[in-house]
Protein backbone atom coordinates (compact mmCIF):
# COMPACT_ATOMS: atom_id res chain seq x y z
CA UNK A 1 0.00 0.00 0.00
CA UNK A 2 1.24 3.50 -0.48
CA UNK A 3 -0.36 6.41 0.97
CA UNK A 4 -1.07 8.89 -1.78
CA UNK A 5 -0.73 12.65 -1.78
CA UNK A 6 -2.22 14.56 1.20
CA UNK A 7 -5.20 17.46 0.21
CA UNK A 8 -5.38 19.86 2.21
CA UNK A 9 -8.06 21.91 0.94
CA UNK A 10 -11.32 23.81 1.88
CA UNK A 11 -14.68 22.25 2.12
CA UNK A 12 -17.18 24.49 0.16
CA UNK A 13 -20.83 24.40 0.46
CA UNK A 14 -23.26 26.56 -2.08
CA UNK A 15 -26.58 26.89 0.12
CA UNK A 16 -29.58 26.95 -2.28
CA UNK A 17 -32.50 28.58 -0.87
CA UNK A 18 -35.00 26.59 0.83
CA UNK A 19 -33.26 23.33 0.61
CA UNK A 20 -34.20 21.22 3.17
CA UNK A 21 -31.52 18.78 4.62
CA UNK A 22 -29.98 16.77 1.92
CA UNK A 23 -29.87 13.20 1.56
CA UNK A 24 -26.00 12.19 2.15
CA UNK A 25 -25.93 10.97 -1.19
CA UNK A 26 -26.04 14.57 -2.15
CA UNK A 27 -23.53 16.04 0.24
CA UNK A 28 -20.16 14.57 -0.51
CA UNK A 29 -18.45 17.20 1.90
CA UNK A 30 -20.30 16.73 5.08
CA UNK A 31 -18.54 16.30 7.87
CA UNK A 32 -21.46 14.13 9.40
CA UNK A 33 -24.21 12.95 8.16
CA UNK A 34 -26.67 15.24 6.20
CA UNK A 35 -29.59 13.89 8.04
CA UNK A 36 -27.81 16.13 11.08
CA UNK A 37 -30.77 15.44 13.87
CA UNK A 38 -34.29 14.32 14.71
CA UNK A 39 -36.29 17.49 14.75
CA UNK A 40 -40.15 17.76 15.73
CA UNK A 41 -41.82 19.69 13.17
CA UNK A 42 -44.59 21.99 15.23
CA UNK A 43 -47.32 19.36 14.31
CA UNK A 44 -45.30 16.86 16.35
CA UNK A 45 -44.98 18.85 19.48
CA UNK A 46 -47.78 18.56 20.85
CA UNK A 47 -47.27 18.68 24.47
CA UNK A 48 -48.05 21.86 25.96
CA UNK A 49 -45.78 23.01 28.86
CA UNK A 50 -46.69 24.66 32.01
CA UNK A 51 -45.81 28.44 31.61
CA UNK A 52 -45.87 31.33 34.01
CA UNK A 53 -48.76 34.09 33.92
CA UNK A 54 -46.95 37.38 31.98
CA UNK A 55 -46.55 40.34 33.61
CA UNK A 56 -49.17 42.84 34.40
CA UNK A 57 -50.44 44.31 30.89
CA UNK A 58 -47.99 42.96 28.97
CA UNK A 59 -49.53 42.69 25.16
CA UNK A 60 -47.05 40.22 23.81
CA UNK A 61 -45.11 36.72 25.15
CA UNK A 62 -41.25 37.35 26.53
CA UNK A 63 -38.50 37.98 23.99
CA UNK A 64 -35.03 36.72 24.45
CA UNK A 65 -31.69 38.40 24.22
CA UNK A 66 -28.39 36.46 24.29
CA UNK A 67 -25.11 37.95 24.91
CA UNK A 68 -22.11 36.50 24.62
CA UNK A 69 -18.71 36.94 26.03
CA UNK A 70 -17.27 39.27 23.43
CA UNK A 71 -20.07 41.34 23.81
CA UNK A 72 -19.69 41.17 28.23
CA UNK A 73 -15.35 42.02 27.93
CA UNK A 74 -15.96 45.18 29.88
CA UNK A 75 -17.71 47.06 32.46
CA UNK A 76 -18.76 49.71 29.37
CA UNK A 77 -19.65 47.08 27.54
CA UNK A 78 -21.99 45.29 29.92
CA UNK A 79 -23.44 49.05 30.36
CA UNK A 80 -23.96 49.45 26.88
CA UNK A 81 -25.74 45.59 26.41
CA UNK A 82 -28.08 46.64 29.80
CA UNK A 83 -28.77 49.77 27.95
CA UNK A 84 -30.06 47.84 25.10
CA UNK A 85 -32.11 45.36 26.92
CA UNK A 86 -33.95 48.63 28.03
CA UNK A 87 -34.36 50.09 24.87
CA UNK A 88 -35.67 47.33 23.35
CA UNK A 89 -38.28 46.25 26.04
CA UNK A 90 -40.18 49.74 25.18
CA UNK A 91 -39.00 50.09 21.50
CA UNK A 92 -42.41 48.65 21.05
CA UNK A 93 -44.60 50.48 23.17
CA UNK A 94 -46.47 52.99 20.60
CA UNK A 95 -47.33 50.02 18.41
CA UNK A 96 -48.38 47.34 20.77
CA UNK A 97 -49.26 49.85 23.85
CA UNK A 98 -47.19 47.96 26.55
CA UNK A 99 -43.49 46.94 27.09
CA UNK A 100 -42.35 43.64 25.75
CA UNK A 101 -41.59 41.41 28.77
CA UNK A 102 -37.99 40.59 28.49
CA UNK A 103 -35.39 37.49 29.66
CA UNK A 104 -31.36 37.88 28.83
CA UNK A 105 -29.28 34.77 28.68
CA UNK A 106 -25.61 35.92 29.21
CA UNK A 107 -22.07 34.80 29.24
CA UNK A 108 -19.57 35.21 31.11
CA UNK A 109 -17.21 37.88 30.76
CA UNK A 110 -14.94 37.56 28.43
CA UNK A 111 -12.16 35.56 28.68
CA UNK A 112 -13.32 34.46 32.49
CA UNK A 113 -14.06 30.91 31.42
CA UNK A 114 -10.65 30.30 30.09
CA UNK A 115 -9.26 31.67 33.38
CA UNK A 116 -11.21 29.82 35.16
CA UNK A 117 -9.80 26.72 33.75
CA UNK A 118 -6.38 28.03 34.09
CA UNK A 119 -7.87 28.34 37.68
CA UNK A 120 -8.64 24.35 38.23
CA UNK A 121 -5.44 23.46 36.27
CA UNK A 122 -2.90 25.22 39.01
CA UNK A 123 -4.48 23.81 41.45
CA UNK A 124 -2.50 20.57 40.81
CA UNK A 125 0.71 22.48 41.11
CA UNK A 126 0.11 24.21 44.13
CA UNK A 127 -3.10 25.80 45.95
CA UNK A 128 -1.07 29.43 46.63
CA UNK A 129 -0.92 30.11 42.64
CA UNK A 130 -4.47 28.44 42.12
CA UNK A 131 -6.05 30.71 45.03
CA UNK A 132 -4.31 34.03 44.01
CA UNK A 133 -5.74 33.42 39.98
CA UNK A 134 -9.20 33.11 41.54
CA UNK A 135 -8.75 36.04 43.65
CA UNK A 136 -8.00 38.16 40.66
CA UNK A 137 -10.66 36.84 38.40
CA UNK A 138 -13.40 37.47 41.75
CA UNK A 139 -12.17 41.27 42.50
CA UNK A 140 -12.52 42.06 38.88
CA UNK A 141 -15.91 40.88 38.74
CA UNK A 142 -16.41 43.04 41.78
CA UNK A 143 -14.99 45.98 40.50
CA UNK A 144 -17.13 45.88 37.35
CA UNK A 145 -20.19 45.88 39.58
CA UNK A 146 -19.20 48.88 41.61
CA UNK A 147 -18.38 51.06 38.27
CA UNK A 148 -22.19 50.13 37.19
CA UNK A 149 -24.03 49.51 40.05
CA UNK A 150 -22.32 51.88 42.78
CA UNK A 151 -20.50 50.73 46.00
CA UNK A 152 -24.47 50.04 47.94
CA UNK A 153 -25.41 47.50 45.58
CA UNK A 154 -21.66 46.18 44.50
CA UNK A 155 -20.89 45.76 48.64
CA UNK A 156 -23.77 43.33 48.54
CA UNK A 157 -22.91 41.51 45.24
CA UNK A 158 -19.34 41.75 45.68
CA UNK A 159 -19.88 39.94 49.06
CA UNK A 160 -21.37 36.47 47.51
CA UNK A 161 -18.88 36.62 44.71
CA UNK A 162 -16.18 36.92 47.24
CA UNK A 163 -17.93 34.34 49.43
CA UNK A 164 -18.00 31.53 45.65
CA UNK A 165 -14.55 32.44 45.46
CA UNK A 166 -13.62 31.33 48.75
CA UNK A 167 -16.04 28.31 48.32
CA UNK A 168 -13.78 27.74 44.57
CA UNK A 169 -10.68 27.44 46.49
CA UNK A 170 -11.59 24.88 48.74
CA UNK A 171 -12.06 23.07 45.69
CA UNK A 172 -9.07 23.93 44.38
CA UNK A 173 -6.99 22.53 47.91
CA UNK A 174 -8.97 19.18 47.13
CA UNK A 175 -7.88 19.18 43.64
CA UNK A 176 -4.32 19.51 44.62
CA UNK A 177 -4.66 16.69 46.93
CA UNK A 178 -6.30 14.91 44.64
CA UNK A 179 -3.60 15.55 41.58
CA UNK A 180 -6.37 14.35 39.38
CA UNK A 181 -9.22 17.04 37.48
CA UNK A 182 -12.63 15.07 37.25
CA UNK A 183 -14.96 16.24 34.09
CA UNK A 184 -17.84 17.49 36.68
CA UNK A 185 -15.32 19.46 39.14
CA UNK A 186 -14.01 21.57 35.98
CA UNK A 187 -17.71 22.22 35.11
CA UNK A 188 -18.61 23.37 38.40
CA UNK A 189 -15.84 25.66 38.55
CA UNK A 190 -16.00 27.32 35.05
CA UNK A 191 -19.98 27.58 35.41
CA UNK A 192 -19.43 30.68 37.64
CA UNK A 193 -18.44 32.99 34.98
CA UNK A 194 -21.92 33.05 34.33
CA UNK A 195 -23.55 32.90 37.38
CA UNK A 196 -20.96 36.58 38.60
CA UNK A 197 -22.31 38.07 34.52
CA UNK A 198 -25.76 37.81 35.80
CA UNK A 199 -24.96 39.20 39.15
CA UNK A 200 -23.46 41.76 37.29
CA UNK A 201 -25.85 42.71 34.43
CA UNK A 202 -29.02 42.54 37.26
CA UNK A 203 -27.06 44.75 39.35
CA UNK A 204 -26.93 47.63 36.50
CA UNK A 205 -30.49 47.63 35.65
CA UNK A 206 -31.50 47.29 39.43
CA UNK A 207 -29.42 50.76 39.96
CA UNK A 208 -31.13 51.71 36.75
CA UNK A 209 -34.29 51.13 38.80
CA UNK A 210 -35.58 48.52 36.10
CA UNK A 211 -37.92 45.55 37.81
CA UNK A 212 -35.35 43.30 37.89
CA UNK A 213 -33.62 39.51 39.01
CA UNK A 214 -31.39 37.08 38.08
CA UNK A 215 -32.02 33.35 37.53
CA UNK A 216 -29.35 30.89 38.06
CA UNK A 217 -30.38 27.80 35.31
CA UNK A 218 -28.89 25.30 37.68
CA UNK A 219 -31.73 25.76 39.49
CA UNK A 220 -34.21 24.95 36.93
CA UNK A 221 -32.73 23.76 33.97
CA UNK A 222 -32.65 19.75 34.43
CA UNK A 223 -30.30 18.17 31.86
CA UNK A 224 -30.40 14.00 30.77
CA UNK A 225 -26.76 13.66 29.82
CA UNK A 226 -26.10 10.96 27.74
CA UNK A 227 -22.79 12.60 26.15
CA UNK A 228 -20.37 12.39 29.41
CA UNK A 229 -19.47 14.95 31.47
CA UNK A 230 -16.73 17.30 30.49
CA UNK A 231 -16.69 21.14 29.11
CA UNK A 232 -15.87 19.86 25.06
CA UNK A 233 -13.98 21.75 22.97
CA UNK A 234 -13.86 25.49 22.79
CA UNK A 235 -16.19 26.33 20.07
CA UNK A 236 -17.55 23.61 19.15
CA UNK A 237 -20.40 24.55 20.51
CA UNK A 238 -21.11 21.06 20.64
CA UNK A 239 -24.50 19.97 22.83
CA UNK A 240 -25.16 16.67 21.84
CA UNK A 241 -25.88 14.26 24.69
CA UNK A 242 -27.30 16.74 27.00
CA UNK A 243 -31.02 17.33 26.45
CA UNK A 244 -33.20 19.48 28.80
CA UNK A 245 -36.12 17.67 30.50
CA UNK A 246 -38.60 19.77 29.37
CA UNK A 247 -41.59 18.78 32.05
CA UNK A 248 -38.99 18.82 34.84
CA UNK A 249 -37.54 22.31 33.76
CA UNK A 250 -40.84 23.90 32.89
CA UNK A 251 -42.01 23.47 36.24
CA UNK A 252 -38.97 24.85 38.39
CA UNK A 253 -39.74 27.93 35.94
CA UNK A 254 -42.55 28.55 37.25
CA UNK A 255 -42.28 27.58 40.29
CA UNK A 256 -39.50 29.93 40.25
CA UNK A 257 -41.38 32.91 38.93
CA UNK A 258 -44.16 32.18 41.93
CA UNK A 259 -41.61 32.46 44.58
CA UNK A 260 -42.15 35.65 46.78
CA UNK A 261 -38.64 37.00 45.72
CA UNK A 262 -40.01 37.10 42.31
CA UNK A 263 -43.23 38.68 43.35
CA UNK A 264 -42.35 41.95 41.90
CA UNK A 265 -42.22 40.59 38.42
CA UNK A 266 -45.63 39.52 38.31
CA UNK A 267 -46.53 43.04 39.74
CA UNK A 268 -44.61 45.17 37.01
CA UNK A 269 -46.48 47.09 34.96
CA UNK A 270 -45.84 46.74 31.00
CA UNK A 271 -47.48 49.93 30.30
CA UNK A 272 -44.71 52.21 31.96
CA UNK A 273 -41.71 49.18 32.63
CA UNK A 274 -41.51 45.90 31.58
CA UNK A 275 -39.70 43.22 34.21
CA UNK A 276 -35.83 42.14 32.74
CA UNK A 277 -34.71 38.11 33.98
CA UNK A 278 -31.18 37.84 33.56
CA UNK A 279 -30.42 34.18 32.95
CA UNK A 280 -27.17 32.56 33.20
CA UNK A 281 -26.54 30.81 30.07
CA UNK A 282 -24.02 27.85 29.63
CA UNK A 283 -24.95 26.01 33.16
CA UNK A 284 -28.08 23.29 34.16
CA UNK A 285 -28.04 20.73 36.62
CA UNK A 286 -28.49 17.01 36.15
CA UNK A 287 -31.47 14.56 38.01
CA UNK A 288 -29.53 13.99 40.89
CA UNK A 289 -28.72 17.98 41.60
CA UNK A 290 -25.13 17.72 40.25
CA UNK A 291 -23.65 20.87 38.86
CA UNK A 292 -23.39 20.55 35.00
CA UNK A 293 -23.05 22.08 31.44
CA UNK A 294 -24.07 22.54 28.06
CA UNK A 295 -20.27 22.46 26.88
CA UNK A 296 -17.91 25.17 25.74
CA UNK A 297 -20.11 27.75 23.90
CA UNK A 298 -23.34 26.22 24.89
CA UNK A 299 -25.11 29.49 25.85
CA UNK A 300 -26.95 29.65 22.25
CA UNK A 301 -28.46 26.26 23.16
CA UNK A 302 -29.37 27.55 26.88
CA UNK A 303 -31.04 30.92 25.08
CA UNK A 304 -33.03 28.71 23.12
CA UNK A 305 -34.12 26.45 25.50
CA UNK A 306 -35.65 29.35 27.69
CA UNK A 307 -37.22 30.44 24.30
CA UNK A 308 -39.16 27.71 24.43
CA UNK A 309 -40.05 27.63 27.96
CA UNK A 310 -41.22 31.07 28.38
CA UNK A 311 -43.04 30.82 24.56
CA UNK A 312 -41.22 33.87 23.25
CA UNK A 313 -42.09 36.57 20.99
CA UNK A 314 -38.25 35.96 19.69
CA UNK A 315 -35.43 35.29 20.03
CA UNK A 316 -32.33 37.73 19.17
CA UNK A 317 -28.42 36.22 19.21
CA UNK A 318 -26.22 39.83 19.88
CA UNK A 319 -23.58 39.21 17.92
CA UNK A 320 -20.32 41.71 16.29
CA UNK A 321 -21.21 41.90 13.19
CA UNK A 322 -25.12 42.40 10.98
CA UNK A 323 -26.40 39.23 10.60
CA UNK A 324 -25.74 35.78 8.81
CA UNK A 325 -23.35 36.94 5.63
CA UNK A 326 -23.59 35.11 2.11
CA UNK A 327 -19.85 34.36 2.80
CA UNK A 328 -17.05 35.20 5.46
CA UNK A 329 -16.34 38.93 4.88
CA UNK A 330 -12.64 38.10 6.27
CA UNK A 331 -12.10 36.01 2.88
CA UNK A 332 -14.74 37.75 0.15
CA UNK A 333 -15.18 41.23 1.44
CA UNK A 334 -18.25 41.66 -1.04
CA UNK A 335 -20.22 39.72 1.64
CA UNK A 336 -23.23 40.94 2.69
CA UNK A 337 -25.54 40.50 5.08
CA UNK A 338 -28.72 37.78 4.43
CA UNK A 339 -31.98 39.42 5.08
CA UNK A 340 -33.83 36.03 5.90
CA UNK A 341 -33.38 31.98 6.46
CA UNK A 342 -35.09 28.93 6.79
CA UNK A 343 -34.39 27.33 9.78
CA UNK A 344 -33.29 24.39 7.35
CA UNK A 345 -30.96 26.15 5.88
CA UNK A 346 -29.69 28.19 8.81
CA UNK A 347 -28.69 24.17 9.78
CA UNK A 348 -26.83 23.32 6.89
CA UNK A 349 -24.26 26.49 6.56
CA UNK A 350 -23.71 25.98 10.37
CA UNK A 351 -22.84 22.54 9.87
CA UNK A 352 -20.56 23.92 6.77
CA UNK A 353 -18.75 26.44 9.34
CA UNK A 354 -20.90 29.35 9.41
CA UNK A 355 -20.42 30.95 12.86
CA UNK A 356 -24.47 31.13 13.21
CA UNK A 357 -25.58 29.23 16.28
CA UNK A 358 -24.97 25.30 16.56
CA UNK A 359 -28.16 23.25 14.85
CA UNK A 360 -28.77 21.61 18.17
CA UNK A 361 -29.16 24.97 19.79
CA UNK A 362 -31.74 25.92 16.64
CA UNK A 363 -34.18 22.99 17.35
CA UNK A 364 -35.92 24.64 20.43
CA UNK A 365 -37.14 27.20 18.40
CA UNK A 366 -38.71 25.54 15.56
CA UNK A 367 -40.32 23.25 17.67
CA UNK A 368 -41.82 26.56 19.53
CA UNK A 369 -41.91 28.14 15.91
CA UNK A 370 -39.79 30.90 17.40
CA UNK A 371 -38.21 33.47 15.27
CA UNK A 372 -34.09 33.92 15.90
CA UNK A 373 -32.74 37.22 14.91
CA UNK A 374 -29.20 37.91 14.71
CA UNK A 375 -28.11 41.46 14.88
CA UNK A 376 -24.98 43.40 16.05
CA UNK A 377 -24.47 45.00 19.45
CA UNK A 378 -21.92 47.63 17.85
CA UNK A 379 -25.16 48.15 15.35
CA UNK A 380 -28.43 47.65 17.07
CA UNK A 381 -30.34 49.81 14.14
CA UNK A 382 -29.24 47.57 11.94
CA UNK A 383 -31.81 44.61 10.99
CA UNK A 384 -30.09 41.44 10.83
CA UNK A 385 -31.20 38.44 10.01
CA UNK A 386 -34.28 36.70 10.71
CA UNK A 387 -34.37 32.68 10.50
CA UNK A 388 -37.95 31.79 10.50
CA UNK A 389 -39.85 29.15 8.84
CA UNK A 390 -39.22 25.28 7.45
CA UNK A 391 -37.17 24.85 4.03
CA UNK A 392 -38.95 22.62 1.06
CA UNK A 393 -37.86 19.41 -0.58
CA UNK A 394 -34.51 18.98 -2.29
CA UNK A 395 -36.65 17.98 -5.27
CA UNK A 396 -38.67 21.30 -5.05
CA UNK A 397 -35.76 23.33 -4.39
CA UNK A 398 -33.96 21.95 -7.37
CA UNK A 399 -36.93 22.96 -9.51
CA UNK A 400 -36.33 27.14 -8.72
CA UNK A 401 -32.61 26.96 -9.09
CA UNK A 402 -32.99 28.57 -12.45
CA UNK A 403 -35.17 31.24 -10.86
CA UNK A 404 -35.44 33.67 -8.35
CA UNK A 405 -37.66 33.52 -5.53
CA UNK A 406 -39.63 35.02 -2.57
CA UNK A 407 -36.73 34.18 -0.43
CA UNK A 408 -34.07 35.76 -2.43
CA UNK A 409 -31.73 34.83 -5.24
CA UNK A 410 -31.19 31.06 -5.83
CA UNK A 411 -28.42 31.32 -3.70
CA UNK A 412 -28.34 31.97 -0.59
CA UNK A 413 -24.82 31.48 0.76
CA UNK A 414 -21.44 29.90 0.41
CA UNK A 415 -19.29 28.51 3.36
CA UNK A 416 -16.02 27.00 4.09
CA UNK A 417 -14.03 24.52 6.20
CA UNK A 418 -10.24 25.92 6.17
CA UNK A 419 -7.35 23.38 6.39
CA UNK A 420 -8.93 20.23 5.78
CA UNK A 421 -6.84 17.20 5.19
CA UNK A 422 -7.99 14.45 3.61
CA UNK A 423 -5.51 11.07 3.51
CA UNK A 424 -6.09 8.52 0.62
CA UNK A 425 -4.41 5.34 0.26
CA UNK A 426 -4.55 3.20 -3.38
CA UNK A 427 -2.75 0.05 -4.34
CA UNK A 428 0.19 0.18 -6.97
CA UNK A 429 -0.30 -1.07 -10.13
CA UNK A 430 1.85 -3.62 -12.16
CA UNK A 431 4.51 -1.09 -13.20
CA UNK A 432 4.67 1.39 -10.82
CA UNK A 433 2.96 2.92 -7.76
CA UNK A 434 0.08 5.34 -8.37
CA UNK A 435 0.72 8.40 -6.23
CA UNK A 436 -2.08 10.31 -7.63
CA UNK A 437 -4.65 11.83 -4.89
CA UNK A 438 -8.31 9.80 -4.99
CA UNK A 439 -9.85 9.19 -6.89
CA UNK A 440 -6.50 7.38 -8.78
CA UNK A 441 -5.65 7.24 -12.79
CA UNK A 442 -7.66 5.58 -15.13
CA UNK A 443 -4.96 3.21 -15.16
CA UNK A 444 -4.94 1.68 -11.55
CA UNK A 445 -8.32 2.58 -10.39
CA UNK A 446 -9.83 -0.94 -11.06
CA UNK A 447 -7.41 -2.21 -8.66
CA UNK A 448 -6.93 0.51 -6.13
CA UNK A 449 -8.05 0.42 -3.01
CA UNK A 450 -10.53 3.08 -1.86
CA UNK A 451 -9.98 5.08 0.79
CA UNK A 452 -12.31 4.20 4.05
CA UNK A 453 -12.49 7.13 5.70
CA UNK A 454 -16.15 8.84 5.87
CA UNK A 455 -16.09 11.86 3.36
CA UNK A 456 -14.66 9.51 0.73
CA UNK A 457 -17.29 7.09 1.19
CA UNK A 458 -20.19 9.71 0.71
CA UNK A 459 -18.05 10.75 -2.20
CA UNK A 460 -18.35 7.49 -3.92
CA UNK A 461 -22.24 7.09 -2.86
CA UNK A 462 -22.73 11.21 -4.00
CA UNK A 463 -20.61 10.04 -7.51
CA UNK A 464 -22.46 6.92 -8.27
CA UNK A 465 -25.85 8.44 -7.31
CA UNK A 466 -25.12 11.28 -9.94
CA UNK A 467 -24.35 8.39 -12.68
CA UNK A 468 -27.36 6.73 -12.15
CA UNK A 469 -29.54 9.57 -12.10
CA UNK A 470 -27.51 10.79 -15.51
CA UNK A 471 -27.87 7.64 -17.07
Amino acid sequence: MILAAMLSTAALSLLLPSARMMPPALSPFSRVPVAHMAVATPAEATDVLPRSPLPRNAAVSWALHKFGGASLATPELYQQCGDLLIDESRRQIEEIGSCVPTMAIVSARGGVTDRLIKVVEASLQGIDESKELMMAVASEQVEAVRILAGDEIAAEVGAQIMEDAESLVGVMRAISLLRTIPPSTMELVTGYGEVWSAMTMQAYLRGKGVPTAWLDARDVLIVEQSGGAGLGDKGSSNTVGTDPLWDLTAKKVVEWFAAPDQAHLGEADCKEAAPIVVVTGFVASTQEGAPTTLKRSGSDYSATIFAKLMDASGITMWKNVNGVYTADPRVVPEAYSIERLKYDEAIELAYFGAQVLHPSAMQPCIEGEIPIYVRNVFNPSHPGTVIEGRACMLSECLALVDTATDDGPPIKGITSVSELALRCSSAPHRRSACSRPWPPCGRCSRRAVRPQCAVASKWRTWRRKRSTNSA
